[in-house]
Parts: C-alpha cells; sequence; structure tokens
C-alpha cells in the first residue's frame, strides 16, 4: 500500500506535525485561560458566579483550533455548552472541534443537539454529513450535504462533502460535478480541485488527473497529500519515473519502491476488469 494513503479532503483541519508535548502544554494553556473565563466561580466578596462570555470562549476556542489543538478547543466549548444548552451554535462549534480531534461519538451529539434545536441550521447538518463520512455511510452523508445545498446550491462545502460522498458511493461522474461546481463558485478551492483530480485518476482518467493535480502538488504550500495525489495519478498513468520524481520529497527509497508496485498491481487490476 502507498505510504500515504488516497484520502479526499473534506476540508477538515489536519496537524500534519502532531506534536504530544505541544498538545499537552497547549490543553495546559488553554485549561488556564478557561479558568480565567469562568472567573474563579465566585467574587471574593461573596458576590455570584462569574458567567462565562461566549466571544472570549469562540476567541480562546478558535485560538487552539488554528493551533491544530483540537481536543483543548473541544473542551472549552463543551464547558460553555453544558452551562448554555440551548445553544445550537456553540453545540455545533463543540461538534466540530470533537470531530476534528478524532471523538465521533460526542461529536454527533452535539450536532444532533443542535439540530433539534434549530433544524435548518447548515453547520450542523455539515457536520453530521462528516460524521457520517467518517463510518463510511455516505448514503447518509449524502442526504446531510443535500440539505444544506436545498437551502444554499452554491456552498461549497456542501457540494465538496456531496462529491466525496458520491464518490464513495461509485458515482465518479456525479461526484465530479459536484467538485466543478464548486470550483465554479470558489475556483480556488483546494479541495474541490484535489478531490476533482483524484475523482478523475480513479476513474481511469489520467491526464485530465495530472492536470487538474499538478498545480496544487507544485505548489509551495503543497501537502504530501496533495503532492502523493499527484504521484498516484502518474503511477496509475504508467509515468514511474514523474510518480518517483514527486514522492522523493517525501519518501525513501525503499517506500517509494513499495509505492511504485502497488501502482502496476492497481494497473493490472484495472485492466483485467476492462
Amino acid at each position: 500500500m502507498p505510504r500515504f494513503p488516497m484520502v479526499l479532503l473534506s476540508g477538515q483541519h489536519a496537524d500534519m506535525n502532531h506534536n504530544p508535548s505541544r498538545t499537552r502544554r497547549a490543553a495546559g494553556a488553554a485549561s488556564v485561560l478557561l479558568a480565567l473565563l469562568l472567573g474563579g466561580c465566585a467574587g471574593t466578596n461573596g458576590d455570584p458566579p462569574v458567567s462565562l462570555d461566549k466571544s472570549a470562549v469562540s476567541h480562546v476556542a478558535g485560538a487552539a483550533e488554528a493551533s491544530g489543538e483540537y481536543a483543548a478547543a473541544a473542551g472549552i466549548y463543551a464547558k460553555y455548552a453544558e452551562s448554555h444548552p440551548n445553544d445550537p451554535g456553540m453545540q455545533a462549534s463543540f461538534g466540530n472541534a470533537a470531530l476534528a480531534a478524532g471523538e465521533v461519538d460526542k461529536a454527533e451529539s452535539a450536532f444532533r443537539k443542535a439540530l433539534a434545536l434549530d433544524p435548518r441550521r447548515a453547520e450542523a447538518h455539515m457536520g453530521l454529513g462528516r460524521v457520517y463520512l467518517a463510518r463510511k455511510e455516505p448514503q447518509k452523508a449524502l442526504g446531510e450535504f443535500r440539505a444544506v445545498l436545498a437551502a444554499n446550491p452554491k456552498d461549497t462545502r456542501a457540494l465538496n462533502g456531496s462529491g466525496i460522498a458520491l464518490d464513495l458511493l461509485g458515482h465518479g461522474r456525479e461526484a465530479q460535478q459536484a467538485y466543478r461546481s464548486a470550483l465554479a463558485v470558489k475556483p480556488d478551492d483546494h479541495a474541490a480541485q484535489n478531490n476533482l483530480g483524484l475523482s478523475l485518476a480513479l476513474s481511469g482518467q489520467y491526464d485530465r488527473a495530472v492536470t487538474e493535480l499538478s498545480p496544487l502538488a507544485l505548489e509551495p504550500g503543497a501537502t504530501p497529500r496533495m503532492r502523493h495525489n499527484l504521484a498516484l495519478a502518474l503511477g496509475l498513468k504508467g509515468d514511474m519515473a514523474g510518480a518517483a520524481q514527486i514522492e522523493k520529497k517525501d519518501l525513501n527509497q525503499a517506500a517509494i519502491a513499495d509505492n511504485q508496485r502497488f501502482y502496476e498491481a492497481v494497473r493490472r487490476a484495472m485492466t483485467a476488469t476492462q
């Protein structure tokens, strides 16, 4: 198997340089900030407890998310949501952070609470759709993304999510149309462009896949995932030298050789089914 899996980008954040000690430090800092937000529960003169300030909670939790510390952010949102159970926006924010932290059950619960309070909340439908993708239930995910598109047909996140679900269901042509619709609204949507290229590669349209994926993989800010999706398209096309040239930035020769054997095996399997 390839060292970097063939993964569609859903728009979720990914910490490519996860560091456990950094996570612990950030979580500790978040806890201190949360304590300050709580105001110590009560004043020194017997004053009533100080309530959490929503804007401050959002600011601190957002900073934690921006640093990739999703567990810390989820804890902050959860604390606020406990004392404000009727705030659908904060429930959705908690769900997003929990899902990014890999806590799928907590995320689903939060999104369902948000939808119970506000059935039309797009962020909660989007989150629940991503939960279903994480659980490999693309048909259910598609229903959630389509609920968002019913209210806003130009929501690029929902278009991209729909494309992922359709690809997982084996409906490549429809998936590619969804990605193109997202790009028509937002031409610089890297997730949609990446997913379109990968979808084209997996449906045997290698030249078109390479055309879509090359600009992403070769730009200065490209991620390993973007580079290896291009390598996949090149490998499936039969351009092993081109694939190796892309992969050498991230992989050693042994790993590149493993990938090349994988590409050849997939090419043989696809040829046998034609």
